[in-house]
């Protein structure tokens, strides 16, 4: 029969400290682990964060009501919800460019909005269409201060869609290039992208031809109406479509400004489109 050996109390007693200290480190990361998941279910399923309100900023031609409603939102866990995919979603309203979205704690969603620039009215079938420089159509009906894009072959438009007609992509383009030209330009006419033309506000129509040496074909326009400008005349059309061999005629006297009698001063005749 073995013989029990007695052991020193110091050793016990450091036995029973370290088992004291194992169940305190025991119970503090059970402690820890509660609090933490009583933590996660407050924010993430707690009613106190889910969202109950959106501030849109910046926008102008969509309404706040527009946005709320693509954007989806309501009643959404404010921590979980997905920042990206509610930008996506308002960005497919015609008029967003972009949108940033971010949280407002408690419950509050912030979408910031930049919007399209509206650049010409193009004519198609059923009406004019609001059409951004980039050929994105953003609404049905047009301000009549906006130039025309008119002759082009536009069979259907939807507000959001890009339009699909070559010779409106041209004329387009064309008006891109027109920097500095711009507000003399109420109508761009295109039958097809190589028979490209202008109408400015003093009668002049110019002849621009295809979408191409636009820089060459800027330049020399911009010379030509100087140099009217400067005799104090108009001309009945501009031809720039060989922008090194430019053609312009026939000048004509400018109207009068103010004339006495009241009558409208004689404008110069623009060359019919059809027959450039």
């Amino acid at each position: 029969m073995s013989e029990r050996v007695a052991t020193d109390p110091r050793i016990s007693r450091r036995r029973r400290g370290i088992e004291k200290a194992r169940r305190r480190r025991a119970l503090g990361w059970f402690g820890a682990c509660t609090g933490a998941a009583a933590l996660a279910y407050g924010a993430f399923f707690s009613p106190l964060l889910d969202v109950r309100g959106i501030d849109v900023v910046g926008a102008k031609h969509v309404s706040a009501t527009e946005v709320e409603a693509a954007a989806r939102v309501e009643g959404d866990n404010l921590l979980l919800l997905s920042t990206g995919a509610v930008a996506e979603r308002v960005e497919n309203l015609p008029w967003v460019a972009s949108a940033k979205v971010d949280r407002r704690l408690p419950g509050t969603v912030r979408i910031k909005i930049e919007e399209r620039s509206a650049a010409v009215a193009l004519d198609g079938t059923g009406g004019r269409w609001t059409v951004d420089a980039t050929g994105y159509v953003l609404q049905k009906g047009a301000d009549q201060r906006l130039p025309v894009v008119a002759g082009v072959d536009v069979s259907s438009l939807a507000a959001g869609e890009k339009v699909s007609s070559s010779a409106a992509l041209a004329a387009l383009e064309v008006w891109r290039s027109l920097r500095g030209l711009r507000a003399d330009v109420q109508a761009i006419f295109a039958p097809t992208t190589e028979r490209i033309s202008l109408s400015l506000t003093g009668g002049t129509t110019v002849r621009y031809g295809s979408a191409e040496t636009l820089r060459a074909k800027r330049a020399v326009l911009r010379v030509l109406l100087a140099r009217l400008r400067a005799e104090g005349k108009v001309a009945a059309y501009v031809d720039i479509r060989v922008p090194a061999n430019p053609a312009v005629g026939p000048p004509v006297a400018a109207p009068a400004q103010g004339a006495a009698s009241g009558a409208p001063a004689p404008q110069p005749t623009s060359t019919p489109v059809a027959g450039d």
